[in-house]
């Protein structure tokens, strides 16, 4: 029989493997709560309806560095421009153009926000989602900076987008994004931020798994083995090995561990667990806004803000404002908890707070 050490080690690898990439938490050694029994599906009352009073449009334009075609929304003011304009980039996993996660919409209610306070929003289905082409699966953060870089290439052939006013908006591995696209292309006059990290993936995990098991009321000791557990995992995938070397873990694991490997080699994984976002965070020369909520169970806020302003200072961009919101999770909702199971039982998609912040600062950076 496994030992209880196996147990775990095989718990936390099968959920990790089998979990969906909603979020970073996907990718986390750890198995949070489902939502309590009789628990329902709350109400959207965010979820924009029509009539609008701005203008939509269905748009479609290639990226030739990877040979795809992207498909998305544009949303632009009444009137005919020149708009401010910023893309939408999504966080973790297949993510459809209005980052649809737990029943909620929130970039669908980001876009209409912004777009009646006079901001074109381009808000596009990840390659290999929607109606967009491509293999997510075998795609790398890279890749989608590459996606979001032709995206910008779009904006900018429009005419009725201002071109000194171009930014983005990144979610979780959007945020990553962002602040490498903003690196690249000098022509993005800003970025924002929200529940973005400035540590590299491993650390990131690592903790996000410690808070969370926290949250749940795990015990301290079970905690601190799937620490050293997870940290024996992450290494062995980001070092391309078929299995990890754990003590008092018997064969009978070792055989299990083996046949879900190819799954945890994929390129996306060993890229996010060994890049460091604050590499390209001190390169950011545009002015920045990051925003957090002390519940966020995915990104440690406090521990991801402190890194954040020590890449901005080394880099010299004194145009950079850090958020971190009281009560807020990931997806930038009131919570109680911060895990996974709540996102779908809160009403809220965005803390209207959150969408003012977000709205006063790129009103006052393009006026």
């Amino acid at each position: 029989m496994m030992s209880s050490m196996g147990d775990r080690v095989l718990r936390i690898a099968l959920i990790a493997i089998a979990a969906s990439c909603v979020s970073i938490s996907s990718l986390a050694f750890v198995q949070q709560p489902t939502a309590p029994v009789g628990e329902t599906t709350a109400e959207r009352p965010q979820t924009p309806k029509p009539p609008f009073p701005y203008q939509q449009e269905e748009v479609g334009y290639s990226n030739p560095e990877a040979n795809i075609h992207l498909a998305g929304t544009l949303t632009e003011p009444a009137g005919s421009g020149p708009y401010p304009a910023v893309l939408l980039i999504s966080g973790a996993g297949p993510q459809d153009r209005d980052e649809t996660i737990a029943g909620h919409k929130p970039f669908l209610v980001l876009a209409d926000y912004l777009t009646r306070r006079g901001i074109a929003v381009l808000r596009v289905d990840d390659r290999g989602t929607g109606k967009s082409t491509g293999w997510f699966e075998i795609s790398t953060t890279q890749d989608f900076a590459s996606d979001a870089e032709a995206s910008i290439g779009f904006l900018q052939k429009r005419p009725e987008v201002d071109q000194k006013h171009i930014g983005c908006i990144g979610h979780g591995e959007g945020a990553i994004i962002a602040s490498m696209v903003a690196v690249k292309l000098p022509q993005i006059s800003f970025i924002v931020l929200l529940a973005g990290t400035a540590l590299p993936g491993e650390q990131v995990l690592l903790t996000q798994m410690a808070r969370s098991e926290t949250a749940a009321h795990l015990p301290e000791e079970e905690i601190k083995a799937d620490q050293k557990i997870g940290k024996a995992l992450y290494d062995a995938v980001r070092k391309g090995k078929k299995t990890a070397e754990f003590p008092d873990v018997d064969e009978q694991f070792a055989a299990k561990w083996q046949k879900q490997a190819e799954r945890m080699k994929s390129p996306w994984i060993r890229f996010f667990l060994s890049y460091d976002p604050a590499i390209a965070l001190e390169k950011v020369t545009c002015p920045v806004l990051a925003i957090d909520g002390t519940k966020d169970l995915e990104v440690d806020a406090e521990q991801n803000a402190a890194a954040m302003k020590a890449a901005f200072a080394r880099g010299g961009n004194h145009d950079t404002t850090i958020e971190i919101l009281p009560g807020l999770n990931y997806m930038l909702q009131p919570a109680e908890t911060g895990l996974g199971w709540e996102y779908s039982t809160i009403p809220e998609t965005i803390s209207p707070k959150v969408l003012e912040i977000i709205g006063d600062w790129i009103v006052k950076r393009t006026s």
